[in-house]
């Protein structure tokens, strides 16, 4: 039995419509732009389910009820509150003090500069107080100040007194590198004694004139 002859004209036909098939699938919007899936189930209650491309103008039919979903759920409740972290390291301080209550005296001789306090800062701009009592032994005059390791003076207090007085010491300082400011004081007479003495200073922002 001879096999029967297959035209060309009907393969061909065939080829191209397995290929316009192929590309109806690769072109499918399933889901759509915002991730929905559309379908389409029966409600004689067979319950067939069949997926449509809405970007296409497929619609369900008059015996077809709508059906869609997301392919992601909807968000769930939020979890409990996990447990607190260990704390960590204490940054630096924006405090520096040096306390010299209840430490004794020093001594300041006639026409010497002599450091009572000392305080290393970094960079930065502080508001910086210092203040000391002295006692004379004659009519005196004092001088104290505030210095950096250059003996740059920011600040001065002059006092003239021949009995217990407290000199005081205020200024705002801007250090561009870290450095030391002092508390230093200086008597034109012998027999001169500190006590009490104290210096802070407080980290600040920029001051502008």
């Amino acid at each position: 039995m001879k096999g029967k002859l297959i035209r060309p004209a009907v393969v061909a036909v065939a080829i191209v419509g397995a290929l316009a098939v192929a590309g109806g699938i690769a072109y499918a919007t399933i889901p759509d732009a915002s991730g929905v899936i559309h379908a389409c189930y029966n409600k004689t209650g067979q319950g067939a389910l069949r997926v449509i491309d809405t970007d296409k103008a497929q619609t369900c039919q008059s015996s077809e009820a709508p059906l869609n979903w997301s392919q992601t759920g909807p968000q769930g409740p939020q979890g409990p509150i996990g447990p607190t972290g260990a704390t960590g390291p204490t940054g630096p301080s924006d405090v520096y003090s040096v306390d010299g209550y209840g430490a004794g005296f020093k001594s300041i001789p006639f026409q010497t500069l002599v450091t009572l306090a000392t305080t290393t800062l970094p960079a930065g701009t502080y508001f910086v107080e210092a203040e000391t009592e002295i006692r004379p032994t004659f009519y005196t005059n004092y001088f104290c100040d505030l210095a950096d390791s250059a003996n740059n003076e920011y600040q001065e207090t002059r006092v003239t007194s021949s009995d217990w007085v407290t000199l005081p010491v205020q200024a705002v300082i801007t250090l561009t590198n870290q450095d030391t400011v002092s508390f230093q004081c200086f008597a034109d007479n012998a027999g001169n004694e500190a006590f009490n003495w104290q210096l802070s200073a407080i980290k600040i922002g920029e001051v502008h004139s």
